[in-house]
């Protein structure tokens, strides 16, 4: 298959941003997530240094900066828009279909020779020269609008798995709030009066010199840390260790199964439920563990309250500690104004919560297999070899 450089298919357009009146709306690179934009509207003499390019309908956006995978095709609405110069702003040329260029731009092997020619002290970024430099396969026009359709076949069926999940996410929410929403007629208390009946239901970590990140080992007492909380649930991101040694000075972290974890430095409020099957583990200083009463309170209605309620929300949001970065302590999680619902209910919930994500976690499986034949199908498009007939090839690889 015969490559050429992409200064054939592309040009890039700098069109200054000129003084304006009122105001115009700016995407900044971090504003563009995936096919979704957030900007924001400045006028001329509010608007950022690097606000300072103009695009029109059927123009290409492309990030500059290395391991950066942010592509949009400027449609209607987006047309007039002020971008960063982050971003280059680029004019597809006769023979070239813009679908195909887009498509092009997000795969990995345009993606790769993009962080090749990055160049840059602090932050790497391709620069118009070294851009131009880049290698794109030649494909007749047809073949370009076939690969498009088949490309946004592939691509829809993608999206709309990672938007039922989403939907699960809402579907949840809803029942959290019918649920629980009125409050009216129940008793406000104190989380700490919902713990086991001990000394350690309630505690963080070891501090300072207590445990040093030279003690991590490859093998023994698991260590559990802010990344395991990352998106309100358990996950094993990183594994950490230390010694049945160490772990003899530091039991009086221990966590146990269904303690609710919660965050309580950097990202504070984010909280999950450790599961049944964890093994012997600790807790670090930048978490606090709480081990309920269970015929009080239920750990999975406990942790979706903490980062979903908006009423405990607000009570961790105003009560956060630190003049450089803030943070919680357990003097603030044991005064959470926390509304007793049944413990029956409670349970109902779980029951509920419990379905949902064995549903979305089949489902985030499924939609990682989709990204993964995704890939495939856009490395036999553009990587160099054997390309035509690609039309058997392709939709093979949709199959």
């Amino acid at each position: 298959m015969k490559q050429v450089l992409l200064a054939k298919a592309v040009r890039i357009k700098n069109q200054r941003v000129k003084p304006f009146d009122g105001e115009k709306e700016y995407l900044a690179t971090g504003g563009l997530v995936g096919n979704k934009i957030k900007t924001e509207f400045v006028t001329y003499a509010t608007k950022p240094s690097r606000a300072d390019l103009l695009v029109t309908k059927n123009q290409l956006i492309v990030a500059r900066m290395k391991e950066t995978n942010k592509v949009l095709l400027v449609d209607e609405k987006q047309s007039d828009v002020i971008v960063s110069t982050g971003f280059l702003v680029l004019d597809v040329q006769e023979g070239w279909d813009s679908g195909f260029l887009f498509h092009y731009f997000v795969s990995d092997f345009f993606q790769k020779q993009k962080d090749k020619f990055s160049i840059g002290a602090t932050q790497k970024a391709i620069n118009n020269e070294k851009f131009k430099e880049i290698l794109i396969p030649e494909i007749s026009l047809e073949d370009q609008k076939r690969i498009v359709k088949i490309l946004d076949k592939a691509d829809s069926i993608r999206q709309k798995r990672k938007q039922s999940i989403g939907l699960l996410d809402d579907y949840l929410k809803s029942v959290f709030l019918e649920m629980f929403g009125d409050s009216n007629n129940y008793e406000t208390v104190k989380l700490e009066s919902l713990v086991k009946n001990s000394k350690g239901s309630m505690r963080s970590g070891p501090f300072g010199s207590d445990l040093k990140h030279s003690e991590f080992v490859d093998n023994g007492i698991a260590v559990i840390g802010i990344d395991n909380a990352v998106k309100n649930k358990f996950e094993w991101s990183q594994r950490r260790y230390i010694t049945a040694e160490k772990y003899q000075k530091l039991k009086r972290y221990t966590i146990f199964p269904r303690d609710v974890i919660i965050t309580i430095m950097a990202t504070i409020g984010r909280s999950a439920v450790i599961p049944e099957n964890i093994p012997m583990a600790i807790n670090t200083k930048h978490l606090a563990a709480i081990t309920l009463d269970q015929s009080k309170a239920n750990p999975y209605f406990i942790a979706y309250s903490i980062h979903s309620d908006k009423r405990i929300r607000e009570q961790i949001l105003g009560s956060t500690r630190g003049a450089i970065m803030p943070g919680l302590n357990l003097g603030i999680i044991k005064n959470l104004n926390i509304i007793q619902f049944p413990v029956e209910l409670q349970n109902k919930f779980e029951t509920i919560y419990q379905k949902i994500e064995a549903l979305k976690e089949k489902m985030l499986t499924q939609s990682s297999e989709l990204d993964v034949q995704f890939q495939a199908l856009m490395q036999k498009v553009f990587q160099p070899g054997d390309l035509l007939p690609q039309e058997k090839i392709i939709e093979e690889s949709v199959k």
